[in-house]
């Protein structure tokens, strides 16, 4: 037992000698650093000030850019609109022409149908006038006789 508690003493007695080094070798690291170190703080103060208006010109920019981005929607969506309308009225045109196109077609064949009756018009007159001179010249044939 007293074996132990020897190497318990010689045991506790170089922990102790370890953590005064230990403690010797901090303050010394604390000395290194403090020769070492970066010296005195700095007044960056003035780079917040430019900091600071960087920011508010990448805040205007940004600002700047959603409004061109937001114009440019816009005049995609015109531009959609238009060719919607211009289709649309596009279609309706060629509509509108084939229907012309069909009208025309029956004004031809009405200006031939016109032209036929105005034909059979004038050879009716004839007839007409012609059997008026043979009926007066039968009744005129017949007054004499």
């Amino acid at each position: 037992m007293q074996n132990l508690n020897d190497r318990l003493a010689a045991y506790l007695d170089k922990v102790r000698a370890l953590e005064e080094a230990n403690s010797e070798l901090e303050i010394k690291i604390k000395e290194w650093h403090k020769k070492q170190g970066p010296g005195p703080d700095r007044d960056y103060s003035p780079y917040f000030r430019t900091i600071e208006d960087l920011r508010n010109k990448i805040i205007t920019a940004t600002i700047d850019n959603s409004s061109i981005i937001l114009q440019i929607d816009n005049a995609r969506l015109a531009a959609d609109d238009f060719r919607t309308k211009f289709e649309t009225e596009q279609a309706l045109r060629m509509n509108v022409e084939a229907d012309i196109n069909g009208l025309r077609r029956v004004l031809d064949d009405l200006t031939l149908a016109r032209a036929d009756l105005e034909m059979q018009l004038e050879n009716l007159k004839e007839e007409l006038i012609g059997l008026k001179k043979n009926h007066e010249e039968v009744r005129n044939k017949g007054t004499v006789v």
